[in-house]
């Protein structure tokens, strides 16, 4: 059974279980009728005829001696709109039956001839011979004389008619029964109700049969989610997802493929600047290796005369390039390990102010060799940071040699550092500023990249990734750097970093 629903789509499933749980609840009513409904409403019935023949019996009982039979059946009648199905007789002493509406044909003489003990096991005389219309109901129709030959009658109530001189008689309350059930028909339990339970399973299954419909459309939308994203496609989404659970579902869903799209972009770009990396390192190597081998095989070649200055010139540029390829091999393990997380930060509280001052200092005989001034501006009040000493100084040192390829001779480079205002919590802000040319508009969004030159610090050397380890650098202290055009004219490279 569970192999067959697993391999049938929900909605047999669930109208599998609605059919059995509408077999279940038909079951469930006829046992409710038989064993509790049944029962109740015989217990009913003979307290209502109990009441009716006592209320009867003394009404009779009032009767002025000498009343005739006349005005017995007319106290009868008058009990009808309140018996309902019950039938009120009257049984005199002398055997006479009255009752106060007509009686099945021949049933009146029948019920004379027996005693009261024995109507309960009467049988039904009255189904023979031809059916006699003076003996049917009020307003019954003769064709309907053959429902009444199935009835029997049932003693409900039974009450004495007392007067002065004596016991006259006793009122009988009959209830008339089909012999294939137990309980007395006509009776006041209305048999449309016994339809209402099927009937509201029934508009029950057809509603959960509809919101099941609703319930596997919206499923399909996510497996149709699920397909797409397989073949990989990650820009499909389910469309209105909703707010129930269906929908807090496909809502996470839709997050999860945007999820995996941008992980996908940051894989292809993490690939794209990988083959770019790779491509950059050929260069960057290939330039100083090829100046020198071109130097060695000079030196090394016997036809070439080559006088000792230029021996000692040549040998000065092989080492220049030397120290280039050094350097460019230095900062890229540097950045691969700071990348890898490979270097451990050595966190300490320490004044950024006075360390930005002292690394300003050593490199202020650099800046005045190329005709470049460099100073502080503002208070020098204590900025403190929780942070790595050495590898805070390598950003200014890298931010510093950034604007030695940048500003042209007679510029200057500002350093300023202060609280950030409003921050919480608080941070500090380093700005390196020039008033040199500044980065152009295509220059401003690649600062950071490695490798990456402006055209204007070409023939400076560097390895192009200075930038690019202080972007690193910054992110481990939990802080932001961004570079920045100022007006009208230079630019500034501008640190944040939260205080200690």
């Amino acid at each position: 059974m569970t192999r067959f629903l697993r391999t049938r789509g929900l909605f047999w499933t669930f109208a599998g279980a609605f059919l059995a749980v509408l077999i279940l609840a038909t079951l469930l009513q006829v046992f409710v009728v038989g064993a509790v409904l049944h029962p109740i409403a015989e217990r009913w019935l003979g307290a209502q005829a109990e009441l009716l023949a006592k209320r009867a019996a003394e009404e009779l009982a009032a009767l002025p001696p000498g009343s005739g039979d006349a005005e017995i059946e007319e106290i009868l009648h008058s009990y009808r709109p309140e018996a309902g199905g019950l039938i009120p007789l009257f049984r005199g002493s002398d055997g006479r039956v009255l009752a106060g509406r007509r009686l099945p044909p021949g049933m009146e003489g029948h019920l004379a001839d027996h005693p009261v003990e024995d109507w309960d096991d009467l049988d039904q005389p009255w189904r023979e011979g031809p059916p006699r219309p003076r003996a049917l109901p009020d307003g019954e129709p003769q064709g309907r004389t053959r429902r009444w030959a199935r009835l029997r009658p049932r003693v409900l109530g039974r009450e004495a008619v007392e007067t002065e001189a004596g016991t006259i008689g006793e009122v009988i309350v009959l209830g008339l029964r089909r012999p294939d059930r137990p309980y007395p028909w006509p009776h006041d339990i209305p048999r449309p109700l016994l339809l209402y339970l099927p009937i509201a399973v029934l508009l029950a299954c057809a509603a959960g049969l509809i919101m099941v419909r609703l319930l596997l459309r919206r499923l399909r939308l996510l497996e149709d989610l699920a397909a797409r994203v397989t073949q990989g496609d990650l820009d499909a989404r389910v469309p209105h997802p909703g707010g129930d659970e269906i929908g807090r579902l496909a809502e996470r869903m839709n997050l999860m493929t945007e999820s995996l799209a941008e992980a996908r972009r940051r894989e292809e770009e993490s690939e794209r600047q990988r083959r770019q990396l790779l491509a950059d390192i050929s260069h960057e190597l290939a330039t100083p290796l090829t100046s020198i081998r071109g130097y060695t095989e000079t030196l090394l070649e016997p036809r070439v005369p080559v006088s000792g200055e230029e021996r000692a010139a040549y040998l000065g540029d092989i080492l220049e390039e030397s120290k280039r390829m050094d350097l460019l091999i230095q900062d890229l393990l540097d950045l691969a390990r700071l990348e890898s997380g490979a270097i451990e930060l050595e966190k300490v509280r320490l004044d950024w102010t006075d360390l930005s001052r002292n690394t300003m200092e050593r490199f202020r005989a650099r800046f005045d060799q190329v005709g470049i001034a460099l100073r502080w501006e503002g208070p020098a009040e204590p900025a403190w940071v929780q942070a790595d000493g050495r590898r805070l100084e390598q950003v200014l040192e890298n931010t510093l040699v950034n604007a030695l390829r940048y500003v042209p001779s007679g510029g200057t480079v500002t350093l300023s550092l202060g609280p950030v205002a409003g921050s919480e919590p608080g941070r500090f802000r380093l700005a390196v500023s020039d008033d040199g040319p500044g980065f152009s508009p295509e220059d401003l969004p690649h600062v950071f990249d490695r490798f990456y030159r402006a055209d204007a610090a070409r023939s400076a050397g560097g390895s192009g990734l200075g930038l690019a380890i202080v972007k690193e650098i910054v992110r481990r202290h939990g802080g932001e750097v961004h570079a920045e055009n100022l007006s009208p004219h230079g630019a500034s490279i501008v640190v944040d970093l939260p205080a200690a």
